[in-house]
């Protein structure tokens, strides 16, 4: 395969992390030619070192062939220049993927509006931030649109896509054609509010794991708690540990961000989101540790244990269920999903075997009810708000299950 250029580039990926890796891989793994671009040559290194090493991987278990792998590697480029990046005249579409700071990514998308072609659309994957704050800053409104992926976006399928209040309906459709030729099951979001649906479910549950911790519960405890209520390998802590400790903080800082009093978020959720203090505390470890990777919320003695309280661990599932009933009522209420969608949503982002409504159906809507009202009045005593959605009492009130 001949060498590429930035000319030949059709998407490019701001921000070299983890996600920014993941997602240049995914793309080129789909016969794009991909960009990515961040501060240092150092981080570009780092972001390649990654790529080669899950592309290695895949080597062995046979996903790929040797030749595969070398034409994938030859479909990616990197720079550190924005103006080499941006004006090549192929590119169609950026995805920025920088750290979740709304300053830093306002500065990117003015940076961004500059330098790129009027027809090339931008698009964020922040999981919790304002996308319109970011459209405003550019002179294109209507060619900001929302593209959220789930780590990591080379193997896992899940996405979720939106417009800004100003997008066209032809920047959605590029949304949305864009997740799917890369064979995501691209899930539509119908509202511009922040988190979209899935990390407003997600991030609720591993606020649950860490007031849990808070409030005394062992850990082997709440993990059993976790994986019992959505089937899952691994419990919510053990889920922060593998997607990083800054993530679902910053969004939770977002989530709970009072300044604006009109955010509709914030009308809706007011304190519920704010972290407690088991993780404010673990926050700063991580900040200061010089080996990131060595702070954790589940030590090695600890994942060493098991639940030993059968009926604890039932008595901690059935808060997990209560947070993941109330938000995924609240997202349907709101407008943001459809509710038969939003099943499908945690199946595939979260590989969950069922989805809430289908765990609601299975429950009984009346025990359901009784759940989150439980966890609703401690939440209450707490001084936590603890939204009940209309829909859910509704349903309730009909004793009918989900029509899904």
């Amino acid at each position: 395969m001949k060498n590429i250029t930035w000319n030949d580039v059709e998407i490019l990926v701001v921000g070299a992390g983890t996600m920014g890796a993941s997602l240049t891989q995914a793309y080129a793994q789909r016969g794009f030619n991909v960009g990515f671009i961040d501060i240092s040559e150092k981080i570009l290194k780092s972001a390649f070192d990654t790529i080669n090493r899950e592309l290695e991987i895949a080597l062995q278990r046979e996903i790929f062939s040797d030749s595969q792998i070398q034409d994938i590697k030859a479909r990616i480029l990197a720079t550190t220049s924005y103006e080499e990046a941006c004006q090549g005249k192929n590119l169609k579409l950026v995805l920025e993927t920088a750290t979740e700071d709304i300053e830093i990514k306002k500065q990117i998308f003015k940076k961004l509006d500059k330098l790129c072609a009027p027809n090339v659309v931008l698009a964020s994957n922040s999981s919790s931030l304002d996308i319109n704050i970011l459209a405003r800053e550019t002179k294109r409104p209507d060619k900001v649109v929302w593209m959220h992926y789930f780590y990591p976006p080379h193997k896992n399928r899940a996405a979720e896509y939106a417009g800004t209040d100003n997008a066209s309906p032809e920047s959605i459709k590029t949304a949305a054609r864009y997740m799917k030729l890369a064979k995501k099951i691209a899930t539509p979001i119908l509202s511009s509010r922040k988190g979209g649906a899935a990390d407003v479910i997600f991030v609720s549950l591993l606020l649950e794991a860490a007031r849990l911790v808070d409030e005394g519960f062992d850990i082997p405890s709440i993990e059993a708690a976790g994986k019992k209520a959505f089937n899952m390998p691994v419990g919510f802590l053990g889920l922060m540990d593998i997607t990083g400790i800054p993530l679902g903080i910053n969004t939770m800082y977002s989530f709970s961000d009072s300044s604006d009093p009109d955010d509709p978020f914030y009308k809706v959720y007011g304190n519920f989101f704010t972290p407690p203090d088991s993780y404010n505390k673990i926050m700063e470890e991580y900040v200061k540790a010089e080996d990131k990777s060595s702070v954790k919320w589940i030590l090695e003695q600890e994942a060493k244990k098991e639940a030993k309280d059968f009926m604890l661990v039932d008595a901690l599932k059935n808060r997990f269920l209560a947070v993941g009933f109330m938000t995924a009522a609240e997202v349907v209420e709101a407008g943001i999903i459809k509710m038969e969608e939003v099943d499908k949503l945690c199946q595939n982002a979260f590989l969950w075997e069922e989805g809430p409504f289908a765990i609601m159906n299975k429950i009984g809507i009346r025990e359901v009810m009784k759940i989150v009202t439980e966890r609703m009045e401690l939440s209450h005593r707490k001084g936590i708000n603890f939204p009940i959605p209309k829909l859910l009492i509704s349903q309730s009130q009909k004793n009918e299950p989900w029509y899904l």
